[in-house]
């Protein structure tokens, strides 16, 4: 079986390492894909949208795990969940957010999985490493604990779409620099556009990378479907000093 892994846990310490091996030890058999631990610590937002991303090109039935956890050791809840894409297995925060819609939710509550640890800091490996492992060999969703009906959701703020304007936002800045937006591509007018975010703005248009002139911001397709804000080699994000969550509008004359 197939089990990926997202956590803020960096790769400097041992703690990627220590889930891995919790893993192992309980399955096995398990085939572990890292999906990324470099989620910036506590960002709950970007793990879920690299979550997001990620989860849709395994088969249905991996085991996600996502352990970007600021309230380890509290009441939170553990959720594991059944969606369309896989089984996820997270804190109850909202990282499961754009998988919850139509899902078997349930709260993880068989505390006889859990591992005895000398504190409650790192329920990484304690807690969500052999609830994932128990996934892994296969056994059922529904013991784990009961359905859970009101789950943690993020905030969500959809783009809007009227006569000559697009409003979206950028949801997500990759290591490139480039503004990947919440805006459909299919939505961008056929004829001319502005695309404009924070006082910057740009009307060229290209389909990939090497189309964009030198030194000029571009609206491409990206490979999730929205559209991206690009420039060809460099950081775009650092030129107009964008961070996730700046507003994006597209306008045009409607005639």
């Amino acid at each position: 079986m197939l089990l990926t892994l997202l956590t803020d846990f960096g790769t400097a310490d041992y703690y990627v390492a220590a889930v891995k091996g919790t893993v192992l030890r309980l399955a096995p058999r398990t085939t572990l894909v890292d999906i990324s631990h470099e989620v910036p610590p506590g960002d709950i937002e970007t793990a879920s949208f690299l979550l997001r991303a990620a989860a849709p090109s395994f088969p249905e039935r991996t085991v996600h795990l996502a352990v970007v956890d600021p309230g380890v050791g509290s009441g939170r809840r553990i959720l594991a969940v059944r969606a369309g894409t896989g089984i996820f297995v997270a804190p109850d925060n909202g990282l499961l957010t754009p998988f919850l819609d139509g899902a078997e939710v349930r709260s993880v509550e068989r505390e006889d999985l859990f591992l005895s640890g000398p504190g409650q800091t790192f329920h990484g490996r304690d807690r969500f490493a052999p609830t994932a492992a128990w996934l892994v060999r296969g056994e059922g969703l529904a013991r784990l604990g009961p359905v859970v009906p009101d789950p943690v959701r993020l905030p969500t703020s959809p783009p809007r779409r009227e006569p000559g304007r697009i409003s979206g936002r950028v949801i997500h800045v990759d290591r490139y620099g480039n503004l990947v937006t919440d805006v459909p591509a299919g939505w961008l007018p056929p004829g001319p556009c502005q695309a404009e975010v924070e006082g910057n703005s740009t009307s060229r248009r290209a389909s990939h990378y090497a189309e964009i002139p030198p030194g000029e911001a571009a609206m491409i397709p990206g490979s999730l479907g929205t559209v991206e804000l690009s420039l060809n080699g460099e950081n775009l994000a650092r030129a107009w000093s964008i961070a996730r969550g700046a507003e994006v509008d597209i306008t045009w004359n409607e005639s």
